[in-house]
């Protein structure tokens, strides 16, 4: 019995190759929060992930995403970052195989952070950072569907950003992305 629940289980998902642009917005960490009142702030941000998802539990992404304006204009500058991270995921698979599917999934892994602007006294140092976070993939068809996920990205390393440590943390350079995707399926 237990055999054929796996079975069964088994085939109600296929192992897909995903391409995601997404669109979405930087909001809390603690570098956000401690210069969002000095800084006429356009936290938009967008990228894209090319992942594998099997069609067990597992999958792994990679994940690029750029912040045009990352602290929003300062009276030191503007500033901007590019994240590129790798990441193991772990989804659930409801459905799928030839039409509509659902996948919540989390995820944690590791990359770099590539500060630039007049508002970085480490502008253009790539820095070793993690994240971690999760989401929904939502399949319409065998080609095609949305995903929506939030992350939390931090750096190791501690750092000065527009000359000051950060109060309250290390002064490490961390923020939360929450994007909106659509997903090819392939």
């Amino acid at each position: 019995m237990a055999a054929l629940l796996s079975v069964s289980f088994a085939g109600t998902a296929r192992a897909d190759g995903l391409i995601i642009p997404f669109i979405g917005v930087n909001f809390g960490g603690d570098s956000g929060a401690e210069f969002g009142d000095a800084a006429d702030a356009s936290r938009f941000n967008w990228g894209a992930s090319f992942a594998w998802m099997g069609a067990g539990v597992f999958g792994f992404e990679g994940d690029f995403g750029y912040s045009p304006d990352f602290f929003g204009k300062t009276d030191l500058g503007g500033s901007s970052v590019f994240t590129a991270t790798g990441n193991l995921l772990l989804g659930i698979p409801f459905g799928g195989q030839k039409g509509f599917g659902i996948r919540p999934y989390g995820l944690v892994g590791i990359g770099v952070m590539h500060p630039k602007g007049e508002a970085f006294e480490f502008e253009g140092e790539n820095k070793v950072s993690w994240d971690f976070g999760g989401g929904v993939l939502l399949f319409f068809g065998s080609r095609a569907g949305i995903r929506g996920d939030i992350r939390y990205f931090r750096t190791f390393e501690a750092l000065d950003v527009l000359g000051v440590e950060l109060e309250g943390g290390p002064g490490d350079l961390d923020f939360t992305r929450g994007s909106l995707g659509f997903v090819f399926r392939f």
